[in-house]
């Protein structure tokens, strides 16, 4: 048990990376000419991280979906989110304001704004409400853990709904027949709760070496599709098309089932030293997510950005400097007691 723990606590690490570096490379990528070098190069960056937040789903699933877990301090959980929710989104809505409000430059605009950004969250904090709903879905998620059969039917029928009819729709133009397919109104089928079951889904369930490594091609074959598909996309429209990046397309699947289920079979986790650091830096993860945002709002600001130089050099760099911000952060707001409270999510 400990050993697999270990695994996905190494796992969350790395997908707090990518996420990082999501963002570093996206942030200026709908501004750069699609027909240009550097928009390839953001790209294939930013097609190398979209695995991190259906891993992120999957992570959560994996702990909180098994049968075996008994249906209580799920409103304790749920009230924890949404304290986490506005404590964070406060942080992101009022800090400009206070500044100006210590400046003297008071504005009932400005401040209204800021409580509009506060009731709504910032940008990347659609991902604490989804993970609140799927808290409130957890007894539904764990009755149906605990039928294999009837979690297999769920899956299949997720992974049709959600990516093989979108793509066969999408490919043929069959817009028509998406609008009925949609019409059925299976809203739990077309969402990223799918992921939520999921991680639990392949983590209790042997997968045969052939089986795995026909995986592992299509996951790499759905890497180097990806900046692929995007760039062909973007240029033959004249838009920066996201599609491909989406946790709703097939090749991020393929590049997520194989990403994970590497981590739990690779044998190199198996060597793996200083346990109770990964465990740690695991810990981190959810702060480092909230705070990296603001670290990279506060470099453009001062004019430090991917475009400041050749985004090769710019994305590997200032996504370092981010992640080492926030760990530093993470760090610090865990040894202050209060502060630890309001802020971080164990």
């Amino acid at each position: 048990m400990r050993e697999r723990v270990i695994k996905y606590d190494v796992l969350r690490v790395v997908a707090s990376f990518a996420i990082v570096l999501l963002h570093v490379s996206a942030s200026y990528w709908s501004v750069v000419d699609v027909n240009g070098r550097e928009f390839v190069t953001m790209t294939i960056y930013n097609s190398l991280t979209r695995f991190a937040v259906p891993v992120f789903f999957m992570l959560s699933g994996l702990f909180l979906v098994s049968p075996e877990k008994e249906n209580t301090g799920l409103l304790r959980r749920i009230l924890k989110l949404i304290l986490l929710f506005y404590v964070w989104s406060a942080f992101y809505a009022f800090q400009g304001a206070v500044v100006d409000g210590l400046r003297g430059e008071f504005s009932a605009e400005v401040w209204r704004a800021a409580t509009e950004r506060f009731i709504f969250g910032h940008v990347h904090m659609w991902f604490l409400q989804m993970l609140c709903g799927f808290y409130i879905l957890i007894p539904v998620a764990r009755q149906i853990s605990a039928n294999r059969k009837i979690l297999q039917y769920y899956l299949i029928l997720w992974v049709v709904f959600r990516f093989l009819f979108p793509s066969v729709t999408g490919l043929f133009h069959l817009s028509t027949l998406q609008a009925r397919i949609d019409s059925l109104g299976m809203d739990i089928l077309v969402g990223n709760f799918g992921y939520f079951l999921l991680g639990y889904y392949l983590d209790v369930t042997d997968i045969k070496k052939e089986i795995r490594r026909g995986i592992y091609v299509l996951g790499i074959g759905a890497v180097c599709l990806t900046p692929f598909l995007t760039v062909r996309s973007c240029r033959a429209s004249g838009n920066y098309v996201e599609r491909w990046f989406s946790p709703s397309s097939l090749n991020i699947l393929l590049m997520t089932a194989a990403i994970f289920i590497f981590f739990k079979y690779s044998k190199a986790f198996d060597r793996v030293k200083n346990v109770n650091v990964w465990k740690k830096l695991s810990g981190y993860t959810f702060f480092i997510y909230m705070f990296h945002l603001f670290v990279i709002e506060k470099l453009n600001l001062v004019g430090i950005t991917t475009i400041s130089f050749s985004a090769i050099v710019s994305i590997p760099v200032l996504t370092i400097f981010t992640f080492g911000v926030s760990l530093l952060g993470a760090f610090i707001a865990d040894h202050i007691p209060v502060i630890r409270k309001l802020v971080m999510l164990h």
